[in-house]
């Protein structure tokens, strides 16, 4: 009796169970950048998977996914959500935004910090020309804990956050900016 007790103590403290990462918010950061540089309208296109692995995330035991229908199209959706916020998507546009995630390695298990380590191709296309192409990458790191219950909701969060830190190295980046400025 005891040793049931013990384990059912166990996985509520360790958190055994699916999650979801919150819907993408936009980062005042990312509006920032996509509202000072005098950017032409643009549409995302196409943010692939460089492996079908990039789309197969667990935390702590469970399943982890996004409200998206992978973890690439929650990148393509968070690029898309940041344009349509500052007022600069346009799916007519003849800059495209296209890329290809390449790295996702995700870890919440940590008892006090949880990690992030994402990378993406990026580009723009513009009638079908390539004008700008870059690798960006980022990490980053949230406070973790022992319990479940506390570290999955963190560790959902610290996803999106690492997502929003992506995007800006991709919406800062100088040469980004020129192929896009009006």
């Amino acid at each position: 009796m005891m040793q049931r007790i013990g384990m059912a103590v166990l996985c509520l403290l360790l958190g055994a169970c699916g999650a979801v990462a919150p819907k993408y918010t936009p980062s005042a950061e990312n509006q920032l950048a996509l509202r000072n540089g005098d950017l032409v309208h643009a549409n995302v296109g196409t943010i692939g998977a460089s492996s079908e692995a990039i789309n197969k995330v667990t935390l702590r035991g469970g399943n982890f996914s996004t409200p998206s229908a992978s973890f690439n199209a929650y990148l393509h959706d968070a690029i898309q959500t940041e344009l349509s916020q500052a007022g600069l998507l346009d799916p007519a546009s003849h800059d495209v935004i296209g890329g290809t995630m390449t790295h996702n390695a995700f870890d919440g298990s940590g008892f006090s910090i949880g990690t992030a380590d994402l990378a993406a191709d990026f580009w723009v296309d513009r009638d079908g020309q390539r004008i700008y192409h870059s690798q960006k990458t980022t990490h980053y790191e949230w406070k973790s804990s022992f319990a479940g219950m506390t570290a999955i909701p963190a560790a959902a969060q610290g996803y999106m956050e690492a997502v929003q830190k992506l995007v800006h190295e991709l919406l800062a980046d100088p040469d980004f900016q020129k192929a896009l400025h009006k």
